[in-house]
């Protein structure tokens, strides 16, 4: 019973709030309540907010339907209004975010294709690392002649060759053995 009640009070400041609220807006825009979308109160349930304000102002007699409430499950009206405002919500949250998912799905995207070279650039690259997989280095003159055949900055072509040596580290058996000697050596 005190839960009801509890509940039944905070449902009352709510539903005040919402008549103060809806008061304001009135006298702000000079629209009255059943000239807006139809989301607002009934004339019916106005009434019950002013005989429900005397709880407040001290008149209340203490009967225990005189909340106004009677169980706490919406009506089909309720259940309506809640969906009607739960799906304009949804549209003005889809309106207003869906520019911002829109740009960073393109930012996503772009970046996902700048991270790619071309693959006839690539091509020439790998043949490359193939034909001097002992010594995957390429010389100054090497990059700029690089440079010429792809199109490529040397920034780039500097970065796949990094890129690839940390590939294929482990699979170039004579880098694995470099590797093991320097290992050696740093541990004396």
């Amino acid at each position: 019973e005190q839960l009801q009640q509890h509940v039944r009070v905070h449902a009352m400041e709510a539903v005040m709030a919402c008549w103060e609220i809806e008061q304001s807006l009135q006298s702000l825009t000079g629209v009255s309540p059943g000239e807006g979308t139809g989301a607002t109160m009934s004339e019916d349930e106005d009434e019950q907010v002013d005989s429900d304000a005397n709880i407040f102002d001290g008149s209340f007699d203490g009967g225990a339907d005189n909340m106004g409430f009677g169980p706490l499950v919406p009506t089909e009206n309720e259940r309506s209004l809640m969906e009607r405002v739960r799906q304009e919500l949804k549209h003005e949250l889809k309106h207003g975010y869906k520019e911002k998912i829109v740009d960073i799905r393109e930012e996503i995207l772009r970046k996902r294709r700048a991270g790619k070279l071309p693959g006839d650039t690539t091509s020439v690259l790998k043949a490359w690392w193939q034909s001097h997989s002992k010594w995957p280095y390429p010389t100054e003159e090497d990059k700029a002649r690089l440079v010429q055949e792809t199109g490529l900055q040397l920034k780039q072509i500097n970065n796949w060759f990094i890129n690839q040596r940390k590939r294929n580290w482990h699979s170039n058996p004579s880098s694995s053995t470099v590797l093991k000697s320097k290992r050696k050596r740093s541990q004396n």
